[in-house]
């Protein structure tokens, strides 16, 4: 694939493709070489981290039958990309950082494939799960008593099949049309982002009224359920919280990701903007092992089900 004299030498002239769309700069380390050693260290200890608290999500959801519900099996499909991230995209991502710096560059072109594809595929799945989760919260406030017969586990479960695929024919178109794709990937990246503040946003209002009614009316069972049972106000307004926190956290790893993939698909890739690539690449897998954390610590019914399976409780 790779002639052996690439693996010896790249000069800093090289531009020309070494493998699929990749041309030299992206085995380059350059003047960079301690940030690529700590970035790739961080992406080792984030890959257990990400593992192991994802896959006590998934354990604790799949075992406890109270938890199965179309909000539950949003979460379900985000943990799962979630945990794919700790398995595979960042043990490939590290293996690439040092095929890298030790110029093996068949293996770097290899994994940066893979690691490519890896992200692109399970990033995207959390993200449009995250959009999922904003408007499952939207349309449990909005639909009330026919929420539960619209929104169901099989409808939910289908539309998740579906998005997996989704994602899935979008990756495959990636490796012919890869610009093309990032440039796509950017575009629906945005749209959901602009569907879920739009989810959220419109919760808020919803909610703020009906609490300001709650206050000025005084009636204390108005405050934990509406007069025809429906829903429960105050446990469906600590769930939102909840969620936004999960959106607000993905929010703040995935825009500075998204900003220098749009500068990579303006200009040319060269070894500054492709160690910006890969360093906000890094928080964007950091997403991966705070989720798992929020679930716990804002979710109740999450909470109460992992602290009833771990060892120690």
């Amino acid at each position: 694939m790779v002639s052996a004299a690439l693996n010896s030498n790249l000069s800093e002239e090289m531009t020309d493709i070494v493998c699929y769309h990749m041309n030299t700069n992206y085995f380059k380390t350059g003047d960079f070489l301690d940030w690529y050693i700590a970035n790739s260290v961080l992406c080792s200890i984030l890959a257990i981290a990400t593992a192991m608290a994802n896959s006590c999500i998934l354990t604790t959801i799949w075992r406890t039958p109270y938890l199965h519900t179309p909000s539950n099996v949003i979460l379900f499909s985000l943990a799962l990309s979630d945990l794919g991230v700790g398995l595979l995209a960042q043990p490939a991502a590290v293996i690439n950082t040092v095929a890298k710096i030790h110029g093996f560059i068949n293996t770097a072109c290899i994994s940066g494939v893979a690691v490519a594809a890896l992200s692109t595929y399970l990033c995207g799945v959390s993200l449009l799960s995250v959009t999922a989760v904003g408007i499952d919260r939207y349309l449990a406030l909005h639909l009330h008593l026919r929420y539960k017969q619209l929104v169901t586990n099989k409808r939910v479960i289908a539309l998740l099949v579906f998005t997996w695929l989704f994602v899935a024919l979008l990756l495959v178109t990636w490796l012919w049309y890869p610009r093309f794709i990032l440039g796509l990937g950017i575009a629906v990246g945005c749209i959901c982002i602009l569907i879920t503040s739009a989810c959220f946003f419109r919760i808020y209002l919803v909610l703020r009224y009906h609490f300001r009614q709650i206050s000025i009316k005084t009636q204390p069972k108005t405050e934990n359920q509406e007069s025809n049972g429906t829903l429960n106000l105050t446990h469906y307004r600590k769930s939102v919280l909840g969620m936004f926190m999960v959106y607000l956290v993905l929010l703040f790893c995935y825009f500075p990701y998204l900003s220098v993939a749009g500068v990579v698909v303006v200009q040319d890739i060269n070894t500054a903007n492709r160690l910006l690539f890969e360093l906000t690449r890094t928080l964007v897998y950091v997403n991966s092992v705070i989720n798992p954390f929020i679930y716990c610590w804002r979710l109740q019914d999450i909470k109460t089900a992992v602290l009833q399976r771990l060892p120690c409780v």
